[in-house]
């Protein structure tokens, strides 16, 4: 019911505000869309299924007054997350507290980066985020979701030409979370270095679709080799299985996903092209720094059957698909009808985020054979403390079924 209530609200707001151009008590609203989604997910409990490994970890991590060298040696415990972990734990020994820090921080930030880069569309931008990727930015990849914030607001640093603030923006990224650098490394290339000609840019997607033909198994004796130059096994062995295994994208290979994968790229670059003119209109980024992120997450939609590695890196440039594909919706097609249909219109449109968002949680899951939004639905929180019976067999299945550990 809430995530229904939380639907109905953005859904409003987009059409009296963006649609039809209302302002009056705009950011007002905007503030309370964006509070109600930190509260549902702040105060979630045990939904999500990295959620509940978070709070076992949270459960064995030490606070600030204890922490040992040991604390840091895992890749999966870098130091600016430890150190949050340890602060939370100092001031309230509960895992709730560290979840709504991380909910409020992370989804604060990124209503902040909407508002900053697109604020004439932030409710249609809002309410397709919540559709497509609230519940696995917030209530899953809770790391992630960390360092994608500061890798965007290293985008803005660029935007403005201020080099120094990017460059302490992406290291903090990284010190989140350490696949980060690779999309930091990505933006250097592309942005820095890389010609901005359409040519390069299609052979680079080429390039990416073209080992899908080969097979996976090329990607083996890479990625060893990759792994001789990492700094410890336990990122080399997670690239490794990243790079070839079944779990992470490989098992959805088939001619179906093939083809929209490549009518994905078409789609996005026709969208990138009508809207050269009306750029300016809607999004307060240097046109060609966009272009780039936009260009760099096609890329990573390209790899996803042949280099799954790369393909993770495509949620830090989900945001300017996002604004791309909202922006030729709303420039593109509702404005050029007359008032009374854009409504109609907007809600035709709506149809197709709602498609591809009911077809991500329609997967079947890696684990355990159920579906995909059985790890968000139903909801509960930790006012309502109740037990789902299909979640908590995938929470099972992947060692962390309920105990005293990940209770909160």
């Amino acid at each position: 019911m809430i995530y229904l209530i939380v639907f109905i609200y953005l859904l409003y707001l987009s059409v009296r505000y963006d649609i039809l151009g209302r302002e009056d008590y705009r950011w007002t609203h905007y503030r309370i869309a964006v509070t109600l989604l930190i509260l549902v997910a702040g105060l979630r409990w045990r939904v999500g299924s990295d959620t509940v490994s978070y709070a076992s970890d949270f459960y064995f991590s030490h606070d600030l007054f204890h922490l040992e060298w040991s604390d840091f040696e895992s890749v999966m415990k870098m130091p600016l997350w430890v150190l949050l972990q340890a602060t939370c734990k100092t001031i309230w020994n509960d895992f709730l507290l560290f979840q709504f820090v991380v909910a409020a921080f992370g989804i604060g930030m990124i209503a902040y980066f909407i508002k900053k880069v697109c604020p004439s569309l932030c409710f249609f931008i809002l309410l397709c985020f919540f559709i497509g990727r609230y519940t696995a930015t917030s209530m899953e990849h809770m790391r992630g979701s960390l360092s994608i914030i500061f890798f965007l607001l290293g985008i803005l640093a660029v935007n403005d030409g201020k080099t120094k603030k990017f460059l302490l923006y992406f290291l903090v990224a990284v010190l989140f979370h350490v696949f980060t650098i690779f999309a930091v490394f990505l933006f250097v290339i592309g942005y820095y270095l890389i010609p901005r000609k359409p040519a390069i840019y299609w052979l680079l997607c080429v390039a990416m679709i073209v080992p899908i033909l080969v097979g996976k198994d090329f990607m083996t004796p890479i990625a060893e080799g990759a792994s001789l130059f990492l700094p410890s096994e336990d990122m080399a062995s997670r690239i490794t299985a990243y790079a070839t295994s079944e779990w992470f994208g490989n098992k959805d290979l088939s001619i179906i996903n093939y083809v929209w994968m490549v009518a994905q790229l078409i789609v996005y670059v026709f969208m990138l092209h009508k809207t050269q003119v009306i750029y300016p209109q809607y999004i307060r980024l240097k046109q060609d720094l966009f272009q780039t992120c936009v260009c760099i997450a096609l890329l990573l939609v390209c790899a996803r059957y042949s280099l799954m590695i790369l393909y993770r890196m495509v949620d830090y440039f989900y945001f300017f698909t996002l604004f791309l594909s909202v922006m030729f919706a709303k420039g593109i097609l509702i404005d050029r009808i007359v008032r009374r249909q854009k409504i109609l219109v907007f809600c035709v449109l709506l149809l197709f985020p709602l498609f591809f968002g009911a077809k991500a949680w329609l997967n079947e899951d890696i684990i355990g054979g159920s579906y995909t939004y059985s790890r968000y639905y139903p909801y509960s929180s930790v006012f309502d403390k109740s037990l789902d019976p299909e979640r908590e067999k995938h929470h099972q299945l992947r060692g962390s079924g309920w105990s005293v550990e990940n209770d909160y």
